[in-house]
């Protein structure tokens, strides 16, 4: 095993003992030589550990007292790794033989990339999409490229793309390190899209490898209600932005916040998914509440993340220009923003 090619596998786990057996299995069974496998336990109470610990004596478990969210239990798994290249997997997740074996080889070839996005299909209905690398509307809302489109031939190609969604994805160490990791405020939802970001600003491009396959059980490990989910997607992406997007950008950003709402208005009114399925689980003033506590929140946090700006705009290797150029390239439109595709039906969560 060599520290060059060694692959650390950061595993974050909640109580999700019924989805381990074939996520960690499939990561046994991985044909890359060069993997060292870590489970970030957060709390769970559901045996996940003992279960580990007798099934998979090889992987090694890092037992949080509490739940530290996926951004701090994947980095605590991160800074106690080996590997030069970081892996991150969702316990909901299985991934094929070549999953490792196809992105290593990609990042060979790919020296100016710092990120790998994989090929995630859905576990119940394999030909279709879940994600291919993200795609970013201009208010800084990501959404995952191809989602729950058919796994066809337009996307077998090995390209460049914005950034991975870290259900499943490749990172080198190194840049990982130099961006600062997950930011822990955020807990989950958008974190790989503000991590992805920062690794951008560093100037290191991210590549999506097609022949990397993993199969997503869709939200099989949330626990939060539908809510909470819009609260946190909400409010990290305003964080995001906040410190990451050029000033130009930033102004423009209400704009693009104002038609995405009144776009889901207008999906609801026409009972379009996920306007619809929304309407059922959360009234108006529920809706009110959770967006002004978005903002209350973000005024109350703005001095931290203003520093955290100021950092962040020290470091970033590249322009103003090309980054307004990653909004523009890697756009996603409103309508694929607002509305699923007719597939979409029998889905549950607008905001993931």
């Amino acid at each position: 095993m060599t520290k060059d090619t060694l692959v650390s596998v950061i595993i974050a786990n909640w109580n999700g003992i019924q989805y381990l057996e074939k996520c960690l299995s499939s990561v046994r069974n991985q044909t890359h030589p060069a993997i060292e496998t870590i489970v970030v336990d957060n709390g769970s109470c559901d045996g996940s550990i003992e279960f580990i610990e007798n099934n998979f004596p090889e992987i090694r478990i890092i037992k949080n007292r509490k739940n530290l969210g996926f951004t701090g239990a994947n980095n605590i798994g991160i800074k106690a790794s080996n590997g030069a290249y970081i892996a991150t997997l969702n316990n909901d997740t299985v991934a094929e033989p070549d999953w490792i074996k196809n992105l290593i080889q990609s990042a060979i070839k790919r020296k100016n990339a710092g990120m790998f996005a994989s090929k995630i299909l859905s576990y119940g209905k394999v030909n279709l999409i879940e994600s291919v690398g993200m795609s970013i509307y201009p208010d800084g809302l990501a959404r995952c490229r191809g989602y729950l489109k058919e796994n066809k031939e337009r996307y077998n190609q090995e390209e460049e793309v914005l950034l991975p969604s870290a259900c499943a994805a490749l990172y080198r160490k190194e840049p990982l390190m130099a961006a600062g990791l997950f930011d822990e405020d955020y807990f989950a939802y958008s974190e790989d899209t503000d991590l992805g970001l920062r690794i951008r600003m560093l100037g290191f491009s991210c590549v999506y490898v097609p022949d990397a396959r993993v199969y997503h059980y869709y939200s099989g490990t949330a626990r939060f209600d539908l809510l909470r989910k819009v609260y946190l997607a909400e409010r990290n992406r305003l964080w995001t932005i906040i410190k990451t997007f050029p000033i130009s950008q930033l102004i423009l950003s209400p704009l693009y916040t104002l038609m995405r709402y009144f776009f889901y208005i207008y999906a609801a009114i026409l009972q379009i998914n996920p306007a619809r399925e929304f309407c059922k689980k959360g009234s108006a003033i529920k809706i009110l509440f959770i967006l002004s506590k978005v903002y209350v929140s973000t005024m109350l946090h703005l001095t931290g993340l203003i520093k955290k700006r100021l950092e962040i705009m020290r470091n970033k290797k590249v322009k103003n220009k090309e980054i307004i150029g990653w909004i523009k390239k890697y756009r996603i439109g409103l309508k694929e923003v607002a509305v699923y595709p007719g597939q979409a039906e029998d889905r549950e969560d607008p905001f993931t």
